[in-house]
């Protein structure tokens, strides 16, 4: 499992086909922090106990408000937020937000073997 940081600077320009994104807000609110951290943890060992062949990148609410994300996903991201539908962290996998907010493990495997078919 491969995992990019992207908190608060340059996007990486990555596709986001084929990743798990965590999404964070941990470079607006500190406090967020150990949120991210449990999040990065859980979808990492998902993908392990999975066996899926993708990886996790962290995108931080910075770079997904300065381009990282495309505008309809980042759209998307917002409806959601604001319609208290999803909050961070958010697991995102093509575009889609697949769970958010206090999520298990087990959630993210289940996900991953729909998605990946792992």
């Amino acid at each position: 499992m491969t995992t990019q940081a992207s908190c608060c600077g340059p996007s990486t320009g990555k596709p986001i086909t084929n990743e798990v994104l965590v999404i964070s807000d941990s470079c607006c609110n500190p406090d967020a922090a150990p949120a991210e951290q449990r999040a990065l943890s859980t979808v990492g060992k998902a993908i392990t106990a999975t066996g899926a062949r993708t990886k996790v990148r962290l995108v931080s609410a910075t770079d997904a408000l300065s381009g990282a994300l495309p505008a309809p996903v980042l759209a998307e991201i917002q409806r959601q937020l604001s319609g208290g539908l999803a909050k961070p962290p958010m697991v995102m996998i093509d575009g889609a937000i697949v769970a958010s907010g206090d999520f298990s493990q087990t959630d993210i495997e289940s996900v991953l073997r729909t998605h990946f078919g792992a």
